[in-house]
């Protein structure tokens, strides 16, 4: 922008026309932002998605149930969006450890 002149154009203006330049420019780059935050959330949804997909198929071809698969996508949803706490990694843990032991159960029936 400098070397076009255009902060030499604005400097000239008057405070409240740069003001509102101004203004307009942080509104404008406020939409993009958001536009920009809302391609990378949706990017990465599907990202998540399509492996949640493959894990459920990788799940069914072990011997997992629909009731244990409900009980693994919860335990790995937990670790897969990222932030996770102790608690929500102890969760994780005991999810896992029912879902295998539902499992080994109804296998040895």
């Amino acid at each position: 922008m400098r070397y076009q002149g255009i902060l030499g154009i604005i400097n000239k203006l008057s405070y409240a026309k740069r003001a509102e330049i101004r203004q307009s420019n942080l509104a404008k780059g406020r939409e993009i932002h958001a536009a920009n935050m809302d391609a990378v959330d949706k990017a990465k949804y599907e990202v998540l998605e399509d492996r949640q997909i493959k894990m459920v198929e990788t799940w069914k071809g072990i011997g997992y149930n629909n009731e244990e698969i409900e009980m693994l996508k919860e335990a790995w949803s937990i670790t897969a969006v990222g932030g996770a706490t102790r608690e929500d990694k102890k969760e994780r843990r005991e999810l896992l450890k029912k879902a295998k032991a539902s499992m080994l159960q109804r296998r040895a029936a």
